[in-house]
């Protein structure tokens, strides 16, 4: 089922379990992805969305992972010009919180943690 323009369900379902959060923070969260991606230009491929309990341990997540809520994901990033488009997008879009790694971006719209928060991973 398609959730926006550029992105559907299936992108965001645990892998394991198949499970997808429905809830208002999760809708706003779509929404704002899929203004980034429209202000970066390119695709945002999505390597990890929602994760259910026993996915998020078997993928070594934090107890307090932003992807138990369905509020965060991660990007795949190939190129320093992807990672730069996609941070830019998310940054216009008003993201505040990125993890940012070799191969991926994680981005989140947590606000039960600090904001304005970029890390390496």
């Amino acid at each position: 089922m398609r959730l926006t323009k550029n992105f559907t369900d299936d992108e965001f379902k645990c892998p394991c379990c198949g499970k997808l959060l429905d809830s208002l923070p999760f809708r706003a969260f779509i929404a704002k992805l899929q203004d980034a991606r429209n202000i970066a230009g390119i695709p945002f491929v999505i390597t990890s969305g929602y994760r259910c309990l026993k996915h998020n341990k078997a993928v070594g997540g934090k107890p307090d992972s932003s992807h138990l809520m369905g509020v965060a994901v991660d990007i795949r990033i190939r190129t320093s010009s992807e990672r730069f488009l996609i941070i830019g997008g998310l940054m216009k879009a008003g993201f505040a919180r990125f993890g940012i790694g070799q191969k991926h971006i994680h981005v989140d719209m947590d606000v039960c943690k600090p904001q304005r928060l970029i890390w390496l991973h």
